[in-house]
Formats: structure tokens, sequence, C-alpha cells
């Protein structure tokens, strides 16, 4: 009897034993889960395979806010351009400087990511050094910008979510402006910046345009680029325009821009009809899903009221 109770405690322990290992086996297998699960490897436009947090927390941001708003991300720190354009969105973000940001200043902040854009890449070296570095495409449509941030910060929903509210908000202005009249016209958009007048690839101003249902002029669909143009070429551009849009020079100097509509655009026909908009250069053309949205609502409220 003894010896049979022997042999029973003999194989209790190493049950036991085997229990324990495969516990701790599979602790190690989930911490082990656990780990990866942290972080994911995302490929930026420079082809480079990044290794960032899943979720990331802390963001310095020389790029993209308005897109990390849009997602309800908020950076720990930005260049002084984002903080002025997007005050909502930088609430509380420490400013790092502006062209050239300060790597020291980024590196106190101790983020876990940091984005910038390809046009920033002489500083990627230096801020390697600090965390994961993702490098965005200037240039991008607005949509596949906030795809690409949506992707790398884990907010799928988010940007659904924006999308389809998108649509409705679209759906609303074209409503607002049937009721009042505005339906099937043509629209153009110039901007004063320093001493030039530019005009922009139409998709620029896509809100206006898809958003709000106006159609380019025939100037505006055939250009698909950011140039100067002369004063005297605006006419041409803006031929058949039933509404003009210009972005105000950013000094507050509007007696250059009143000279040109009482002269050499005195026959647009936008200007014949009054129907000429002033509208805020930088929110206008920050080329973003959120510049977009403002085009839109901006454009409905400066023809109805609404």
């Amino acid at each position: 009897m003894y010896q049979k109770h022997k042999w029973a405690a003999i194989l209790m322990t190493v049950l036991l034993a085997v229990v324990l290992t495969a516990c701790g086996n599979s602790s190690d297998k989930d911490s082990s889960k656990e780990k990866e699960a942290a972080t994911k490897t995302v490929t930026d436009t420079m082809d480079r395979k990044v290794e960032v947090p899943t979720t990331p927390k802390r963001i310095v941001a020389l790029q993209n806010v308005s897109e990390m708003e849009i997602l309800g991300v908020k950076p720990v720190g930005t260049t002084d351009y984002y903080i002025t354009t997007y005050p909502k969105a930088t609430k509380g973000t420490e400013s790092v400087g502006n062209d050239k940001p300060s790597i020291e200043k980024i590196a106190n902040l101790k983020p876990d990511l940091i984005i910038i854009s390809d046009y920033q890449k002489d500083l990627l070296e230096n801020l390697e050094k600090v965390a994961p570095v993702y490098i965005s495409h200037f240039g991008d449509t607005p949509d596949k910008q906030l795809s690409n941030i949506a992707n790398l910060l884990n907010k799928k929903s988010e940007k659904e979510k924006w999308d389809k509210d998108y649509a409705q908000s679209s759906k609303e202005a074209k409503a607002t402006l049937k009721d009042a009249g505005v339906e099937n016209e043509k629209a153009a958009v110039i901007q004063f910046y320093g001493k030039e007048i530019y005009v922009h690839d139409a998709k620029v101003f896509d809100g206006l345009f898809s958003g709000a249902g106006f159609t380019p002029t025939d100037g505006a669909k055939a250009n698909k680029e950011t140039k100067a143009i002369s004063s005297e070429a605006i006419p041409e551009y803006a031929a058949g325009a039933d509404r003009l849009f210009i972005l105000m020079p950013t000094d507050g100097n509007e007696d250059s821009v009143n000279e040109m509509l009482n002269g050499v655009w005195k026959d647009i026909p936008a200007v014949k009809k009054n129907q000429v908009y002033k509208v805020d250069n930088t929110k206008w053309s920050d080329y973003s899903a959120a510049a977009q949205l403002y085009q839109m609502e901006d454009a409905v409220k400066q023809i109805t009221g609404k």
C-alpha cells in the first residue's frame, strides 16, 4: 500500500511540473504576443520599413496635424505653423520651432513616433536617433493622406466615420445651394500669395467642386499644376465663371484685388453679377481633408449666409 501511494505521489509531482511548465510556456507566449502587438511595421512613402507603436501615444508631428485632428489624436509637439493654423487641434501642444525645428525640443518631449513629410527628409538622420520616423508624401490627395495616417495611428474606424459624415455634409451643402437657386454653376479660384497670383489644379479645391457641386471653368479644368499667372490672363482662365473665389493676400491688403476687379477683371461674368467671394487664404489652400470640408462649408455660407 505504501509503495502504491509513493508512486502516486511521484506521478502527481511529475504531472504538476508538466502543468507548471506548460503554464509558464503559455505565459511566455502570451507575453511575447503582447510584445508583438505593441508594435507593427509600416512602409512609408520612401519605401522604408519602420517599426512603430501600434497605437502611438506621444507623437511629434511636423506634418499631417489636420489629419490627426480628424482622427481624434493630439500631437505632443508640432511646428508654429500648425499651432497657428489649427489652434483647437494643438491646444496644449508644445512648439518645436518652424521650418527648422529644434531636435533638442523634440527629444525632450520623449515621443514614441515622429511624423514628417518627404520634403523634410534632411531631418531624418537626427530624428531617427530620437524615435521611429514615418515619412508621408507631400502632394498626396487629402483622402490618401488621411487613409495613410489612419492606418499608421490605428484609427481606421475614425476614418470611415469621417467619410460618412463628409458625404452627408456634401449632400446637405448641395441641397442648401439648390434651395437658394444655385445649381449647375461654374466657378474659378485664384490665390494671391506674396507678390504673385496663383492658380492650382482643381483637385486642390475639391471641397468647392465635388463637395459643393460647382464645376470648374474650362480654364480651371485644363490646368493641372500650381503656377503663377498674370492678372491679364485671369479673364480667360475664369471665362464663364458664375462664381469667383479669391484667396486674399495674407497681409490684408485688398487694394490690388479691388483695383483688378474694377479694371482688367470687370468683364468676368462672376464680377458682373457681383458674385465674387474673398476667402481665407490659409484655410482654403491647405490641401487636406479638413480644408476641403472648410471650402465646402465656407462656400455655402458665403453664398447663402447659412
